[in-house]
Formats: structure tokens, sequence, C-alpha cells
């Protein structure tokens, strides 16, 4: 008896568990400095998603039309926060992919002084040329890459990034944290700042929980297996 109860409350335990599943969305959507016509818009999203001991970024270029400075916007900068543990260094970022792809190189750690009133841990700078202006980071486009932790050993977490930073001496600047630098055909520049956005429902743990995986519906399988042994030997 002991048995088969034991068995059945693995069973139990198995598919109420929740997963492990992390996710991060950045909406960069609150207008800061520069002149666009219109109201503040989505220019670019930020998702991070646990990878093991590493972070996975995705960052999507949305900038479109934003008026006063073109219709052939770019974004030249990316900013954004982390809490300094465990340690990162320029060999931290690796796996990169996407339609614009960076390097290390193009990542700064923890920059001097203050943008906007904004003191981000991390800069991400890309191409501005105006000799070759496909080289830019444009509308539709996306980077990817990976962080992980300087000694290759401690874990860097999602929640890691998901430090608010605050502007100095406040005033109506809402905390953030990322910001993206905008550039225009015309020479105008924007920043854009933003937080948390919407979790998709395949990320969130709390859509998820009751959803076995399959290794989990394997397991499963073992334990009334298992039941079932159990109850031919009592037999």
């Amino acid at each position: 008896m002991n048995k088969l109860i034991a068995g059945a409350l693995t069973g139990t335990l198995l598919v109420t568990a929740p997963l492990s599943a992390s996710a991060l969305i950045i909406d960069i959507s609150t207008h800061l400095t520069g002149n666009p016509i219109g109201s503040s818009v989505t220019v670019a999203t930020l998702t991070l998603t646990q990878n093991g001991n590493s972070v996975d970024f995705n960052f999507q270029n949305s900038v479109g039309d934003l008026g006063a400075i073109g219709d052939e916007a770019f974004i030249s900068k990316l900013l954004f926060s982390y809490d300094g543990v465990p340690l990162l260094n320029s060999s931290s970022f690796g796996n990169f992919g996407g339609t614009q792809l960076v390097s290390s190189a193009d990542f700064g750690i923890n920059p001097p002084g203050k943008d906007a009133g904004y003191d981000f841990y991390f800069e991400l700078k890309y191409p501005t040329s105006n000799r070759n202006p496909s080289l830019r980071f444009v509308d539709g486009e996306y980077s990817t890459w990976t962080v992980s932790a300087a000694d290759g050993v401690s874990v860097v977490r999602v929640s890691d990034f998901a430090v608010l930073v605050n502007a100095n001496g406040g005033g109506d600047k809402p905390a953030s944290l990322a910001m993206v630098h905008i550039q225009g055909s015309g020479g105008g520049a924007l920043k854009y700042i933003g937080g948390e956005g919407s979790t998709p429902p395949q990320e969130d743990p709390n859509q998820v929980a009751n959803v076995p995986e399959p290794a989990t519906l394997a397991l499963l399988g073992l334990g009334l297996t298992g039941i079932g042994l159990t109850r031919r030997r009592k037999e």
C-alpha cells in the first residue's frame, strides 16, 4: 500500500510541478528626447531567455517611420541594465546571430558617464556609416547573442538584467531597463526607454505550469508502470 501511495504521489508531483522557463521582454516604447511626430510607440523589443547557465538575447528593431527624423531611421545604440554579479567581460558575449550581426567588440561594459541622466551597465553600438548606409541597423532587422559568466562556471540569470535604472535627479523620467538611440536620414535623433512588457504564453510559467514536457511525460509513464507492477505482485 505504501509503495502504491508513493507512486501515485510521484505521478501527481510530476504533473503539477511548474516548468523552469524564464524570460523577460523589454518593450522600448517611451519617448525620452528628440521631437518625433505622434505618440510613443514600440521602436524595439529586447527579449531575454534563460539558457542553462547563460542568457540568450534577441533584439528586434521596429523603428518604422518616426516622422520628424525621416523614413530611414536606424538604431545606433542600445543600453541595458545589469546588477553586476557575476562578473562579465568581453569574452562573456558570444553566439552571435540575426540579420544584423554584432561582435563582442561592439559591447561596452559599465561605460563612464550618464546618458540622459541614466547610468546603464551595458551599451551596444551599431554602425552609423554615411558612406555605406546598408550597414545600419534598420526597421525589421534583429540581432541575437548569448551572455555567460566570465569564469565560465557561475550562473547568469535573466533576473540579473531586470534592474530598473533611475534617471539622475529623478523628475518625471520613469525608471527603465533599456534605452535606444535612433538616428534618421534627416540628421535628427531620438531616445526611447522601456520597461518590462508581456511574456508570451508559451514562456510564462503561470500559463504552462500544468502542461508537462515530453521528459516529464516519460517519467510519469515509468511511475504509472511501477504502480501497475506493484499491484500485480500484491495480487
